[in-house]
């Protein structure tokens, strides 16, 4: 689930990943379309971080 992880909404669009999660295999980053928040998804434990 790719929904943000402050107001779960779905709208969101992919953003540059930070230096750390360029480390992490299998992560994308988003920005909330809503709340502007910026999180990265981990596909491999399917959860959202806010960043």
């Amino acid at each position: 689930m790719k929904a943000c992880p402050r107001c779960k909404s779905v709208s969101r669009h992919r953003m540059k990943r930070s230096a750390f999660a360029k480390l992490i295999p299998g992560t994308k980053a988003y920005s909330c379309d809503k709340c502007n928040t910026e999180y990265t998804w981990f596909s491999f434990i399917n959860r959202s971080l806010r960043i």
